[in-house]
């Protein structure tokens, strides 16, 4: 199949690996908190959700698919692969939901660090969560462009915030068995930890989720004073 690919297909493409990546921070943290153990839990995950070959070109991922399928069932792989991993060590460790938190955080730091270098951002960039939050949208995975992801509500140079209506990473836990509330919270870590990548002195905030039983999620960068 001849795959005609813009530049918002490779967008999408490396949201898709930034989750893959997260993932392997959390399996990283596992493996270093439950050594031999780990591998044995992450083997009967990876039977039944296997790993995404990281080396294939975009092209041949998407093969035998209409680009918008084949990016979707990316997106489905990759999330709910990791919502499976951290179900099936919450389920044997009261500690994992932590462990996983802590790993997600620090991966985030790690990719708001790495967009402040690649994008060459200047220090007022950095010093502005309006520009943290656009440039979080490059990394951060939260749908297909047609879904209806975070929408700004509010926006300064010094407090930017914005909301979900829907979740649309929800399904994917769930059917991975994982608990939402969870997986909310790892995610949320990630977005923590990206904006202190960016700059140490953003914070984020979580106001409401979805996850929790409030009728939408609300969330913001802001400047520590």
């Amino acid at each position: 199949m001849s795959l005609v690919l813009g530049p918002i297909h490779y967008w999408m493409y490396g949201k898709i690996k930034t989750t893959e990546s997260r993932e392997s921070a959390i399996v990283s943290g596992f493996k270093a908190k439950y050594g031999a153990d780990a591998d044995k839990i992450l083997e009967q995950v990876y039977k039944k959700y296997p790993k995404t070959s990281s080396n294939k070109p975009l092209e041949e991922l998407l093969a035998n698919k209409s680009i918008h399928q084949g990016i979707q069932s990316l997106i489905v792989e990759a999330e709910t692969r990791e919502a499976a991993i951290v179900a099936a060590f919450c389920a044997k460790y009261p500690d994992a939901a932590k462990v996983a938190a802590e790993s997600a955080r620090k991966h985030g730091i790690s990719c708001g660090k790495e967009a402040v270098k690649s994008k060459g951002l200047s220090e007022a960039d950095c010093n502005n969560t309006s520009k943290a939050f656009e440039i979080m949208g490059d990394f951060h995975s939260d749908g297909m462009p047609c879904d209806r992801g975070a929408q700004v509500v509010s926006d300064s140079e010094k407090c930017t915030s914005w909301d979900h209506e829907t979740c649309v990473h929800e399904p994917y836990w769930k059917n991975a068995g994982a608990n939402f509330l969870t997986m909310c919270d790892i995610t949320n870590e990630w977005i923590a930890g990206f904006g202190e990548g960016v700059n140490p002195k953003i914070i984020y905030k979580r106001a409401k989720t979805l996850a929790a039983g409030d009728p939408s999620c609300l969330g913001s960068f802001e400047i520590k004073k």
